[in-house]
């Protein structure tokens, strides 16, 4: 197996676990306020507008030549901490 490869299996995974992640946060919506709600399922859209950018990005390598993707790489990786950063926002916020 390639570095491209084992990357693309372990970023595949990460977005498969925000998506978890993602779901359990919008069930947890359901218990708040409206006027929280509203302002908890913005953010779930723009986290889920991170996961969209981050798997395409992650389309773009598996479909990139080795010398490409490496390239990419540093795109993926921003991809990647844009949505680590909303989700933890996200789940901070719910915890106060």
């Amino acid at each position: 197996m390639s570095n491209k490869d084992e990357y693309f299996a372990m970023m595949e995974s990460q977005i498969r676990k925000w998506d978890a992640e993602v779901d359990k946060l919008r069930a947890k919506s359901a218990q708040m306020s409206a006027e929280a709600r509203i302002k908890y399922e913005e953010q779930l859209m723009a986290m889920r507008a991170n996961r969209d950018a981050a798997n395409k990005k992650l389309q773009e390598i598996r479909t990139a030549s080795e010398a490409a993707w490496q390239n990419m790489q540093a795109g993926m990786d921003a991809a990647w901490a844009s949505m680590k950063n909303a989700l933890d926002k996200a789940s901070s916020q719910f915890k106060k």
